[in-house]
């Protein structure tokens, strides 16, 4: 077991905490203002979910703990959930179709943990899927302290995927969006998730966003920079989709197409990124459900 790491620590002038995982360089974030804290996505293994409740319970703080009011999960997904039954007495919010996911969507999702715990050597024994206090379609808004805090729905990643905007910080949490600009990570539609990367592109502009936090991997600071790693993720799947209609036309089908598409994106990248660039397999899959149906 390692100790925690904190990427950011949290101050009087930005209350932002984010746990780093020791897998998947997972982020479990956390904001504070006055007597409250919020969290989005607690984290992996119980110790970092201590380690985010401890540092938002104490930091640039004096006398009794500030108490974690609000448990925000963006989306079904295991790696997300984790953490929601620790903090007693908050309110848990989940996107509506997250919440209806039927038993064996469910299960899936249960069991996927479950592999994972035995990876972690963690016994979670008393984790059930989460039960909500409070569910939203589109957009829903919280107070935390001073802090106001917006989710939106935004459906690419999965079906089930939302975003967090905390305005007075010009944060966006972007849950799977820009986890590695340039390998993105699409587990469900490719054109739902280029119209989740528009649209955040619009949101950025119209919103003033200079920093965003993503569930996997580093910030992304600054308005140009955020804005330059979304475009490259659009051209991303501008280039993957070209190579996939090249390679339909040449005659290609199924996993052969799948893995020439990929080898067009090693080129575009123009790094090799070993067993990661099995991600640019199961990308180019998406496409070719569009691309060549059935």
């Amino acid at each position: 077991m390692s100790t925690p790491r904190l990427l950011l620590e949290g101050s009087p002038r930005d209350p932002a905490v984010v746990v780093r995982s020791r897998l998947w360089g997972f982020n479990g974030i956390g904001f504070f203002d006055g007597d409250a804290a919020f969290v989005v996505d607690p984290g992996l293994a119980p110790e970092e979910i201590a380690a985010l409740g401890q540092a938002l319970a104490t930091r640039a703080r004096r006398g009794s703990p500030r108490r974690v009011t609000h448990v925000v999960l963006t989306h079904s997904h295991h790696d997300h959930i984790r953490g929601w039954q620790r903090f007693p007495g908050a309110t848990v919010t989940f996107p509506r179709v997250a919440a209806a996911k039927g038993e064996r969507a469910r299960d899936r999702i249960l069991a996927a943990k479950r592999r994972i715990d035995e990876r972690l050597g963690v016994e979670d024994p008393g984790f059930g899927y989460p039960e909500p206090d409070l569910v939203f379609e589109d957009r829903a808004r919280l107070s935390v302290g001073t802090l106001e805090v917006e989710l939106r729905f935004l459906p690419g990643h999965s079906d089930c995927t939302s975003v967090v905007w905390i305005p007075a910080l010009a944060t966006l949490c972007s849950a799977d969006y820009l986890v590695s600009p340039g390998l993105p990570y699409c587990r469900w539609r490719a054109r739902e998730f280029e119209a989740a990367l528009a649209h955040m592109a619009r949101f950025v502009r119209d919103e003033g966003v200079e920093r965003v936090l993503p569930a996997h991997n580093d910030p992304i600071l600054g308005r140009d920079g955020i804005l330059a790693a979304l475009e490259r993720e659009r051209e991303y799947f501008r280039v993957l989709r070209a190579a996939v209609r090249r390679a339909l036309q040449a005659g290609a089908q199924g996993e052969r197409c799948a893995r020439e598409a990929a080898r067009a994106m090693v080129a575009w990248r123009g790094v090799d990124l070993g067993a990661r660039q099995r991600q640019d397999v199961d990308n180019a899959r998406r496409v070719i459900e569009e691309e060549a149906p059935g």
